[in-house]
């Protein structure tokens, strides 16, 4: 791994190069050169001082080019390891999982809920208005397969409008689960039909909060599947540690997928 200084000394050569082309080009110290005779009088000053310039433009345009298309191949790179670790990870968590359950596999998809604090939410929060707020879906390659899910939300706040598991977990800033989402789903936690159709083919749930240092709640952590998994007395515990460590690891080592949404509205 380069050092800080190398990297530095590196930018610094190459932006100079057309720096240096750009100042011989565009100012008079050739014409200076040749007066005080460092330079030639059969040189024509003005054909070097257009070369010089058209290669700062060259080399600019050149080097921006050629770092954007480094850098971005640089982060796709970076994208499909970091994909890869993600879900060689969860496919660890979910053995030890599943081994707990006593089962031989389980589909599991892990997602991760954010809030959306806009613009308008930061002006209400500013003049101390009701909150309304609202938890997004985020569906992390490696992690989960999106499915029909995408732009689901749910309502924490305020605390009487607050919907499925996620607005209990927000609300009791705890981990809760529900093992029979076929006939609890519809009719417990005050979801529109919007979400029900989205939802409607979960039969296991679990979600766990993740805090920020204020200890305010920044994502919520949901585990579902469409298999049929039952919490019982002696699971349990081992299922809630396992899943809790999980979210306490991917919160502290990953902390870029728990960024909340923004915008304007």
């Amino acid at each position: 791994m380069r050092s800080t200084k190398e990297i530095v000394i590196k930018g610094v050569v190459f932006s100079l190069f057309p720096a240096v082309c750009s100042y011989l080009g565009s100012t008079n110290v050739l014409n200076w050169a040749q007066d005080k005779r460092y330079v030639g009088e059969n040189v024509d000053v003005e054909i070097v001082k257009s070369i010089f310039f058209l290669a700062s433009l060259l080399l600019t345009f050149g080097l921006l080019t050629l770092n954007l298309i480094k850098s971005e191949l640089n982060e796709e790179r970076f994208r499909r390891q970091s994909t890869d670790l993600i879900k060689y990870t969860k496919e660890i968590m979910i053995t030890a999982l599943t081994k707990a359950l006593g089962k031989e596999y389980c589909e599991i998809n892990i997602r991760i809920f954010v809030p959306k604090k806009n613009l308008m939410w930061k002006m209400r929060h500013l003049l101390g208005r009701e909150e309304k707020l609202e938890f997004w879906i985020k569906n992390i390659d490696g992690l989960a397969d999106a499915g029909v899910t995408n732009n689901l939300k749910f309502r924490v706040l305020p605390e009487k409008e607050k919907q499925g598991l996620v607005g209990e977990c927000f609300s009791c800033r705890k981990m809760v689960y529900d093992d029979n989402l076929v006939e609890s789903n519809e009719v417990s936690y005050n979801l529109s039909e919007y979400q029900i159709n989205k939802t409607s083919d979960l039969r296991f749930i679990i979600v766990c909060p993740t805090f920020n240092d204020d200890a305010s709640i920044d994502a919520i952590v949901a585990f579902d599947s469409k298999n049929i998994i039952k919490v019982t007395k002696e699971n349990e515990s081992v299922l809630t540690n396992l899943i809790l460590n999980y979210t306490q690891q991917l919160h502290e080592k990953i902390p870029e997928l728990f960024k909340p949404k923004g915008g304007f509205l």
